[in-house]
């Protein structure tokens, strides 16, 4: 009986679909000694490594701009799309939380005449993107949280956090 229920509910997840919204957080943090990332696939609602040989190529990844500041080396968040395919276009950048939520969520069809660029520019606390896939999809961004670290061999890396809306049937308008 419990192996039932267990394949049941296993079954139920694989037939309800892509996540069409939700949120993520994507770090330039490198790991490995081939330094890879990781890097989200919407269709597949998965972290995938980047570049990884054998594993799917993800739709966006935090590339994390290196720069640097008062003498020391930092990151800067930034988005590239590893399918080198379409890309990027920022549609609002937005002073407060509450104002640029708003605009994500009163975002409901890609507007005709974006620039897609397979590499962002900087990210920044709350701005709203669109994103186009190497599919032909569109996922609608907004940046809810930035944070910068440290890691144990003294690499600076950031993380983004955002919310996502993804339209996974390539029409220009997104699930309310």
């Amino acid at each position: 009986m419990v192996a039932i229920l267990v394949f049941g509910s296993s079954a139920c997840d694989k037939h309800k679909g892509v996540d069409k919204t939700g949120e993520i957080r994507l770090s330039s943090q490198t790991f490995g000694e081939n330094y890879y990332i990781l890097g989200y696939s919407f269709n597949a609602g998965e972290f995938y490594r980047f570049p990884y040989q054998g594993e799917p190529v993800p739709d966006i990844i935090n590339e994390g701009f290196r720069v640097l500041e008062g003498g020391k080396v930092g990151t800067l968040p930034g988005f590239n799309t590893p399918g080198q395919m379409n890309g990027f276009a920022l549609v609002g950048t937005f002073t407060s939380f509450d104002s640029g939520r708003s605009y994500y969520e009163s975002y409901t069809e890609v507007e005709a005449g974006l620039q897609f660029e397979t590499v962002s520019d900087t990210v920044e606390l709350h701005q709203v993107w669109v994103q186009q896939t190497a599919d032909g999809n569109y996922a609608k961004l907004f940046i809810k949280e930035i944070q910068y670290y440290e890691g144990e061999s003294g690499n600076m890396y950031n993380e983004v956090t955002l919310d996502f809306t993804y339209q996974p049937d390539g029409s220009t308008t997104f699930p309310g």
